[in-house]
């Protein structure tokens, strides 16, 4: 539900407030159901293990360095709202990345690396005999990282992506391409003919990350001979 009201977001009581394309909404909490799934439970092992070495395993030499570099680094806006990280925000972002991707912790402030602009372009769907296959389109080397992040099938209508979920790094590209099908499917599964597929890709090197680009694309349907033998064996 719509409102009119002082900008705010998150659970008070049995409420949640949210930001939507339309304004201010409110939401009933409603309790999950499910547990975590292994991914989310490893991201917040990971999260809550961070936080306890920022206390424990660093040096207050360590915590100046931290806070002054993360003095350095602009929030992503909440709100309309943005501003510098504190020490132990900026440490728990940079490490995240780093165990996300498989990199070795570091307790020092990595150098900052001037991302120059991505190589990774487009998103192209084909669908065969073997179902959906899921390309990104690569026009040079790869210099870095990309970390490659995905957003369940939605319908076909929608144009703005919701959250999306971490699926891994893309892979080498071959003749200007890197397939990320079996990235996408172990999260995912076989999306269906119609539906929409939205992948957001970042550079990422030494747990800095570079901005996020999104592309989408509908899966397509079948060849016409392909459904013409699906539908054969289905009568058979």
């Amino acid at each position: 539900m719509k409102i009119l009201d002082t900008p705010r977001s998150g659970k008070c009581g049995q409420t949640v407030a949210f930001q939507s394309r339309f304004g201010l909404c409110l939401r009933q909490y409603v309790p999950q159901k499910a547990a975590l799934t292994p991914a989310r439970q490893h991201s917040c092992a990971v999260f809550g293990s961070n936080s306890q070495k920022w206390g424990a395993r660093l040096s207050h030499e360590q915590h100046d360095r931290w806070t002054l570099a993360g003095a350095q680094v602009m929030s992503h806006p909440r709100l309309a709202q943005k501003g510098p990280l504190t020490g132990q925000q900026f440490w728990q972002a940079i490490s995240t990345v780093r165990a996300i991707v498989g990199l070795p912790e570091t307790l020092e402030v990595p150098v900052r690396p001037i991302f120059s602009r991505s190589n990774v372009g487009r998103l192209v769907i084909e669908n065969g005999a073997d179902g959906a296959r899921m390309y990104l389109v690569v026009s040079g080397e790869l210099n870095e990282d990309i970390m490659v992040f995905g957003q369940e099938p939605c319908s076909r209508g929608r144009y703005k992506r919701r959250n999306v979920s971490y699926l891994g790094l893309v892979p080498p590209p071959i003749d200007g391409r890197s397939e990320i099908t079996r990235l996408y499917k172990a999260k995912f599964g076989e999306p269906r003919p119609g539906t929409k597929v939205f992948i957001v890709t970042c550079q990422e090197k030494d747990g800095w990350k570079g901005l996020d680009q999104e592309t989408s694309a509908t899966v397509p349907e079948p060849p016409k001979e392909l459904q013409a033998s699906a539908g054969i064996a289905g009568s058979q």
